[in-house]
């Protein structure tokens, strides 16, 4: 199966999406319409996935209870910035990312791709994949499953993965179980990558920055700058230079660009209202989502989405 999605409106990816089944959230940091793809394909305890979109776009929230989702990039231009992060893991070529989704929790993990990959995720069933690992004796393997966000694997099994998923999201998959085979081929094979302390913190801190500026809990008040660093532990200067390389923007932007979108996924869920009825809903969930003055917000949400909020409700 293949979805392809032109938009206008990035709410409207995710909503289309939501429709589908898929509940991740999306948010894109830059401006303007895009353009997104899905290629997909299933069988018993397998199931694949490849992206290509035209901009740069955050997804939260996806992760099941029943698998291990596991992620690569294959690059279509050269970059020296990084093309692609994995729950904090920055992708390169020959990576494999989403190893933690194996012990994580079900809508807890993320992902951060640019226009430069397409990125794939292939989900195997965590029952069978352990059982297979135990019985042909994959310690190694099973210890950088549980131990590693992601590894870099030798360059022939990555493509031979990658190759094996671009037939099988053409023609069907055909045999679960080579995925199976070459996963733990992977797991057994792949390096954890060696990073500095101070790297490894920084890395650690994408996770908590991701997850915090999607806390719904804290969007109704939103946090100071001396707040996050207090709550994340960590000084300002850091966390400006982890916000500013990997996202483009400082943490506080960032937490007011996803409030601007949950208060316009909240807008666009809305029944037809009276033109009373309506100016109350702007202000309940302008408040709901932390902007307290109503004319800030409107100016606010117009620069981000092109319109008012009274005309998002008026065009439902």
């Amino acid at each position: 199966m293949k979805l392809s999605l032109p938009y206008s409106d990035p709410l409207q990816l995710s909503e289309t999406l939501n429709e589908l089944g898929q509940v991740t959230r999306i948010t894109q940091f830059d401006a303007g319409a895009g353009s997104y793809s899905m290629s997909h394909a299933s069988a018993l305890g397998v199931s694949l996935a490849e992206i290509k979109a035209s901009k740069t776009l955050l997804y939260e929230g996806w992760g099941t209870a029943w698998s291990v989702d596991f992620n690569w990039i294959t690059p279509v231009k050269k970059s020296l910035s990084p093309m692609g992060l994995c729950e904090g893991y920055e992708m390169k070529a020959t990576s494999i990312g989403g190893l933690n989704t194996y012990n994580g929790s079900p809508g807890s993990s993320w992902g951060k791709y640019s226009p430069l990959c397409s990125s794939t995720a292939c989900m195997l069933d965590k029952s069978i994949l352990m059982e297979s690992m135990i019985a042909c004796n994959a310690q190694r393997g099973i210890e950088n499953l549980i131990n590693n966000r992601g590894l870099e694997v030798s360059a022939e099994l990555s493509f031979q993965l990658k190759r094996m998923a671009k037939k099988d999201l053409m023609t069907g998959i055909s045999n679960p179980s080579k995925y199976y085979d070459l996963i733990i081929c992977c797991l057994e094979d792949g390096k954890p990558r060696t990073y500095k302390k101070s790297e490894a913190k920084n890395h650690a801190l994408l996770s908590e920055i991701v997850r915090l500026a999607h806390d719904a809990k804290k969007m109704s008040s939103p946090m100071t700058l001396g707040d996050v660093c207090q709550f994340l532990d960590t000084g300002q200067a850091s966390l400006y230079r982890v916000c500013q390389k990997y996202f483009g923007m400082g943490i506080i932007e960032m937490m007011m660009q996803v409030r601007l979108e949950e208060s316009r996924r909240a807008l666009l869920r809305c029944q037809d209202q009276s033109a009373t009825a309506e100016e109350n809903m702007i202000r309940d969930v302008a408040v709901q989502y932390g902007f307290k003055h109503a004319g800030r917000y409107a100016r606010r949400y117009f620069n981000c989405f092109g319109e008012l909020p009274s005309q998002t409700l008026q065009n439902l």
